[in-house]
């Protein structure tokens, strides 16, 4: 004799309720000769049309999917949610979460925001009329906050390493996210909650947190950068500077924050301009070598000239500085004839007393715009004769002497905006 197992799921879980034996599995009913004939043969004929109630098997499943999901085990919420949808495909209910567990899943090497918007729609689709609205609001509410999550993560990554990689995940995500916008406006007819600001403001502290504690940190832990640690901190300095223009397009409601970002745009733009790598040149000394080219480095101040106009447009009262935030092979002119460089001790130590001292007074502001207005005339006809040096070398020796006894450096140095 047989085992009796239910035709319609193979369940052998059947219990005899009212005079017939019902499948606790799937609620086929059975008569007693049904049930005899299974025992005996193994099989009974099913006639007509059998509709099995899963009404309660789906709410248990469901219930199972939501405390997944609370619990953070998306993967399992999402099973749970592919079991009811078996079972009934016009689910409405297991789409959504289905989505939700779906989307937050997602890594930077897996996205699955779009499988979101797939199931989003579905559950639109089947939803009672009653309920489409607060889907689709709930829907958009959803995809936004995995755009967010998706571009901070990007960011994270590029702040602990700002790496070509990293940087181009963030471009990169940021383009996606706008993509998964227009996907679920297409599909849904809903447009996201929106994003831009939260994500703004995530990559430029991205680009803060990088520029902090790696790019400056690891192309100064030498007094005298190797070309290799000068190009790593020129390449990361360019991929800040694309981070943030991108954060400036994001959205025009976040001007004040701009001005920030501007700044940080101006402040990189500078040290790029400013940084170089230095080489050996014997008794102690090391030169420039390898630095931007004058192209580039009139690109970049171009681009520092928009910025400081950019600012002023959001914030009439700011004031566009009207010395130079930057210094050609002709600053300190006086000096640099003298001694013969722009980059040897004195003249370093002679740099760094203008920028952290002279510079830090009124007065000393004065001398300087005095200093640069006339001193490149004077060295113009007289820098090449030995007497105009005679005459200045003994008094730059003192000075920079008493300087350097002071406590200023004579070590390289990368001009301070100013």
């Amino acid at each position: 004799m047989k085992q009796l197992a239910c035709e319609m799921c193979g369940s052998t879980d059947l219990l005899k309720q009212d005079g017939v034996f019902v499948c606790q599995s799937c609620g086929m009913k059975y008569s007693v000769e049904e049930a005899k004939k299974m025992m005996i043969e193994g099989t009974v004929a099913v006639q007509g049309t059998v509709k099995v109630d899963d009404t309660a098997k789906i709410e248990n499943y469901y219930t199972m999917a939501e405390n997944a999901y609370d619990a953070s085990n998306k993967q399992e919420a999402e099973n749970y949610c592919n079991k009811i949808i078996e079972i009934d495909p016009t689910n409405y209910k297991a789409w959504f979460l289905k989505g939700k567990a779906a989307g937050w899943q997602s890594t930077l090497r897996n996205i699955r925001i779009e499988e979101s918007v797939n199931c989003f729609t579905k559950s639109i689709d089947n939803a009672p009329e009653e309920e489409a609205e607060s889907i689709k609001k709930n829907a958009a509410s959803e995809i936004s906050s995995l755009s967010i999550a998706l571009v901070k993560l990007s960011c994270n990554n590029f702040a602990k390493l700002p790496s070509e990689d990293n940087a181009n995940s963030i471009l990169t995500n940021l383009k996606m996210a706008k993509l998964y916008s227009l996907l679920l406006l297409k599909k849904c007819g809903v447009t996201p909650n929106e994003f831009n600001k939260e994500i703004a403001v995530a990559m430029n502290e991205a680009v803060c947190t990088a520029w902090k504690d790696k790019i400056t940190v690891d192309y100064r832990h030498s007094d005298n950068p190797s070309k290799y640690t000068w190009e790593t901190f020129k390449n990361r300095s360019i991929y800040c500077l694309n981070i943030l223009k991108a954060a400036i397009e994001l959205s025009d409601d976040d001007k004040e924050s701009d001005v920030q970002r501007y700044k940080n745009l101006i402040h990189i733009s500078t040290e790029l301009i400013n940084s170089c790598s230095y080489k050996y040149s014997g008794n102690g000394y090391y030169s420039k070598e390898w630095q931007l080219t004058d192209e580039s480095k009139q690109y970049h101040r171009n681009n520092i000239a928009t910025y400081h106009q950019k600012i002023k447009e959001i914030d009439p009262n700011y004031e566009i500085p009207t010395t130079p935030t930057t210094n050609s092979s002709g600053g300190c002119y006086v000096a640099t004839a003298v001694y013969g460089s722009y980059d040897c001790p004195e003249v370093w130590t002679l740099r760094r007393y203008r920028d952290y001292t002279l510079a830090e007074s009124w007065y000393g502001r004065a001398f300087i715009k005095t200093y640069y207005a006339i001193s490149p005339t004077i060295v113009k006809y007289f820098g090449h004769t030995e007497w105009f040096k005679k005459m200045w070398q003994g008094k730059l020796d003192r000075m920079v002497k008493e300087l350097n006894e002071n406590g200023v450096e004579n070590t390289p140095y990368n001009d301070r905006q100013w």
